[in-house]
């Protein structure tokens, strides 16, 4: 059972949404020397790394290659990730299916009375512990707040190993679980799924933060200049913070807008760009939120 590790860009268009919903657009600039860029160009992975999907990325990266079985992929890898000073990127393939199970369990926090099997928390297998660690959490909810019947649930999706050793999954033998000395009723639905063998494979990129910011200025850098009066502004209010374009009709953000889309971004999503520029002689980590400006 894995929990989903969010990296890269999916984040940066949620960011990108939530942005557009107070200005038209954005531009930050961040000045960089080497290892800031490279830090700025790659996400970084805990020395050690937790359970899970850095785990996952991290027996990847130490042993070249690592499986995992899931509905989907778990890391939907975007830039390369950096690991005890290296810079790794990682890919993944599809190799095979396996059985699995959609296991849901509802909780009930506030019953008159507890009937049938009750297993203590810390007796149940590590699989099942996983999945109500969350939501057992939310039992010290204030009564006014919770309602006859079943309160809040979670669901997680388990492989067939897990769901052999689960007590939940095949003829569930629980009907209530301790939790903090309170017993509270469970209800579970478990449904067959197909799930997909993921092999995640890892390559170096760079083996300092010197020689991936070295990439970095070769493939994406560009100098910023011959500027109209308009985009100077724009640039210069960027430099002590953040430009944001409040309506629809500033021509030096257009402008720029127009140029930096005619560039290579080192990361990009419909609704904005990561860029490596020169500009007055510093080197700067530029972040466009496209906004209403994005013709594209």
């Amino acid at each position: 059972m894995n929990r989903r590790f969010v990296f890269g860009l999916a984040l940066v268009a949620l960011l990108a949404v939530t942005a557009g919903c107070s200005a038209d657009g954005s531009l930050s600039m961040e000045p960089v020397d080497d290892r800031e860029l490279a830090e700025e160009a790659s996400m970084e992975l805990p020395e050690e790394p937790d359970a899970g999907d850095e785990a996952l990325i991290a027996r990847a990266i130490e042993n070249g290659t690592a499986t995992v079985v899931e509905q989907r992929p778990p890391v939907v890898e975007q830039t390369p990730f950096r690991y005890e000073g290296r810079f790794y990127a990682v890919n993944h393939t599809e190799v095979g299916t396996e059985s699995g199970h959609e296991v849901d369990v509802r909780i009930d926090f506030n019953a008159s009375s507890v009937e049938g099997e009750v297993v203590d928390y810390e007796d149940l297998p590590a699989v099942d512990r996983r999945l109500l660690a969350d939501v057992l959490e939310r039992s010290n909810v204030p009564d006014e707040r919770l309602q006859p019947g079943y309160d809040f649930g979670t669901g997680e999706i388990y492989t067939e190993t897990e769901g052999e050793s689960s007590v939940f999954v095949g003829e569930p033998t629980v009907d209530a679980v301790r939790y903090e000395g309170e017993a509270y009723p469970v209800e579970v639905d478990v449904e067959a799924t197909t799930l997909t063998v993921y092999r995640y494979e890892a390559t170096t990129v760079a083996e300092s933060p010197e020689s991936y910011a070295n990439q970095l200025r070769e493939q994406y850098a560009f100098t910023l200049s011959g500027l109209s009066e308009a985009e100077e502004s724009v640039v210069a209010e960027a430099r002590n913070g953040t430009f944001y374009a409040e309506n629809e009709d500033n021509e030096g953000f257009a402008s720029l807008v127009s140029r930096f889309r005619d560039r290579q971004a080192v990361e990009e999503t419909d609704y904005d760009g990561s860029y490596v520029v020169r500009y007055d002689g510093q080197l700067y980590w530029i972040e466009m939120n496209y906004g209403s400006y994005d013709e594209e």
